[in-house]
């Protein structure tokens, strides 16, 4: 009987701690391993020196060293990948102390996780210390990154010795969808789109996008945004909307209320629409203006890929008109400055390179002024020219009356 309760419990014990080793998603076997240790740096990158040491390892025969490199963002971290499930809760546990160190060893900038502090700063007192996080996949390969020192004070030949590494899941893998998104509406419509607005959905770990739906057909897939500009419609026709909310780990949401919009005529009348709004003859919109082309460049307001033609366009500076050429003690340069300017650089000061204007364009209130700038200098010069005409003239004038004085005698 006791034989066979040393043997029933002996399995349990081997099942259990199969069990446990089963969890630990730290599976290299390394220098850092808590039940597979080995001589060995597997699993763990990064452009510091990673080596393994004896000296005076926290767990087993080794522990693993990490010298920095350089000051730059690889060469001064240990990194480790492990594979997660989204949504799930995962409790990491590694143990570290500090070697010849300048300046704040840190666990910094981990990716692909929610509930990491970042940074979490490592002790510089020499002395093993175990840090322990619990954070939630936001994927499926999460980064765990460790630094040697930070980018303004550390130094190449920081130390940094790490040991024990596990990392353990709770078991909670996110099967919990997003909440519905609420109040779909369209605020605006043509011949051909339809523009949608929603409340945002929430989720116990996060909502990463939504679907739009058409009839019943989805016409839009993991959008960021609440709002969506469906296109490609037929004119008065009548179409039905809803919307969707999705989460990391896949699941889906019950669909919004549905909007029912029947587009314009072909005709393109306002009537139905409110993106343009009219009044005492002029139309207007608050938006973004693109003709031509899809998109307006971030700090414009119209972007036109194409010939305009008009018959006049006012551009009005908010900046200072360049009548500071005339003020008393501006920097006129001289002629033999512009003329050395000129043969080194091209072109004239202050004017724009042909490369720039081919890639940059020109904004016609900035270059108006730079003209206007190099015409008053211009005729600052002119001036100056003109005065010194005079002034040979008055000597040529006093040179002929000495040569009669001369003469006379």
């Amino acid at each position: 009987m006791k034989t066979i309760f040393s043997i029933g419990f002996a399995l349990i014990l081997i099942f259990a701690s199969t069990s446990i080793s089963a969890q630990d998603l730290h599976t290299h076997g390394n220098a850092v391993s808590v039940g597979n240790e080995e001589n060995s740096t597997s699993g763990w990158s990064g452009n510091a020196v990673l080596t393994t040491d004896t000296s005076d390892p926290h767990h087993g025969a080794y522990a693993m060293k990490v010298v920095s490199t350089g000051t730059g963002s690889t060469s001064r971290r240990a990194e480790y990948t492990y594979t997660a499930s989204i949504g799930e809760t995962y409790d990491i546990s590694i143990w570290a102390k500090t070697g010849v160190q300048t300046s704040d060893p840190a666990f910094a900038s981990w990716t692909g996780v929610t509930g990491f502090t970042n940074p979490t700063l490592i002790s510089t007192n020499g002395a093993w210390a175990e840090y322990t996080f619990t954070v939630t996949a936001t994927s499926t390969s999460p980064l765990i990154l460790i630094y040697t020192g930070s980018s303004g004070g550390g130094s190449v030949g920081d130390e940094l010795y790490i040991d024990r590494v596990s990392i353990t899941s709770q078991g909670s893998a996110d099967t919990q969808s997003p909440s519905t998104p609420t109040n779909l509406s369209s605020s605006g419509n043509s011949d051909t789109t339809v523009d949608l607005s929603w409340n945002a959905a929430t989720d116990n770990v996060g909502v990463t996008g939504y679907n739009v739906y058409q009839d019943g057909t989805s016409v839009a897939t993991n959008i960021s945004s609440t709002s969506h500009q469906v296109t490609g419609l037929t004119s008065s026709t009548t179409y039905n909307f809803t919307v969707t909310a999705l989460d990391a780990a896949g699941n889906q949401s019950i669909a919004s209320n549905a909007v029912s919009v029947t587009t314009d005529a072909s005709s393109g009348g306002g009537s139905g629409s409110s993106v343009w709004s009219e009044s005492n003859s002029v139309a207007s919109y608050t938006g973004d203006v693109a003709i031509g082309t899809s998109s307006v460049p971030t700090g414009y307001k119209m972007a036109v890929d194409g010939k305009l033609i008009t018959e006049e366009v006012k551009v009005q500076l908010s900046g200072n008109w360049p009548d500071y050429v005339f003020k008393e003690g501006y920097d006129l340069p001289t002629l033999e400055e512009i003329q050395k300017h000129i043969k080194e650089k091209g072109h004239l000061p202050n004017i724009p390179l042909a490369e720039e204007v081919e890639t940059n364009g020109i904004e016609l209130g900035e270059m108006n002024r730079l003209l206007l700038e190099k015409i008053e200098e211009l005729t600052l010069y002119v001036i100056q020219l003109e005065n010194q005409q005079k002034n040979v003239k008055i000597l040529e004038e006093r040179l002929n009356l000495l040569e009669k004085q001369l003469n006379k005698k």
